[in-house]
């Protein structure tokens, strides 16, 4: 049984050092078209898949045991993964963003990890482990934003990233820091130090518009960063719902 031909839209395509061939489609919300053949397995968290041919199957379980799967949970991550599979024949999955943004591969060594924001995880090959990643000041997790759980991938596999709006990309030198509205803290590569700091100033805390805390991104190492995000733009919308009146 042959994979159905992909749709004509734009697209980037690609190959991981594993041997996934993988297919980037469209522009303004872009969708991740994994081609998996016999014995090639890739990951997502619970319900990120968006669509795959018969001969794909779907496996279940939680992430990285019971010790895992509980740690996830209290984070506020999914407490389940999901493998999919080739079964005899080649398939195909597709994974797409929950809002206009980008589709990112990160090709990871062995021991090489990044930390992405939980919205920010697609996909990954099965050789890529991925964990909840606790940052060394509590205060940091709490006061992140809104949902601002990170997670931690390492390698070897590719990973995939989806982020809001347009993706930044820095590549901080040794000691040059980046603060950053933590809504739009996507992803960083391990060698980067991460901290939350609360913004100096009354008039700042008061009337900056910019909430309590400002994330701290201290190179060296790359970071990603969200052009959009989604508490911003629930925000505006907010503008235009109507409220009930007396």
């Amino acid at each position: 049984m042959s994979i159905p031909d992909l749709p004509t839209i734009p697209e980037t395509s690609g190959q991981t050092k594993g041997g996934i061939k993988y297919h980037i489609l469209g522009t303004i919300q872009q969708t991740l078209a994994v081609e998996l053949q016999p014995n090639q397995v890739v990951f997502s968290d619970a319900g990120g898949m968006s669509w795959m041919t018969t001969t794909v199957n779907m496996s279940t379980k939680a992430s990285g045991g019971l010790g895992g799967m509980l740690k996830r949970a209290v984070s506020g991550a999914s407490a389940f993964i999901v493998d999919f599979s080739a079964t005899g024949a080649p398939g195909q999955a597709a994974f797409s963003t929950d809002f206009p943004g980008k589709v990112l591969p990160i090709e990871l060594d062995a021991g090489q990890y990044v930390i992405m924001h939980k919205h920010a995880f697609l996909c990954a090959e099965k050789s890529v482990t991925l964990d909840v990643f606790f940052t060394r000041k509590l205060g940091a997790g709490f006061f992140g934003g809104e949902g601002f759980i990170l997670q931690k991938l390492t390698g070897p596999g590719m990973t995939f990233a989806e982020l809001d709006g347009d993706a930044v990309e820095y590549n901080l030198k040794q000691g040059e820091v980046m603060k950053v509205e933590p809504g739009h803290v996507a992803m960083f590569e391990g060698s980067v130090s991460f901290d939350i700091q609360m913004i100096k100033g009354i008039a700042n805390v008061l009337a900056g518009g910019e909430g309590l805390f400002l994330a701290t991104l201290t190179g060296p190492g790359r970071i990603w960063l969200h052009s959009m995000t989604v508490s911003k733009m629930a925000h505006r919308l907010m503008e235009y719902i109507p409220t009930k009146s007396g």
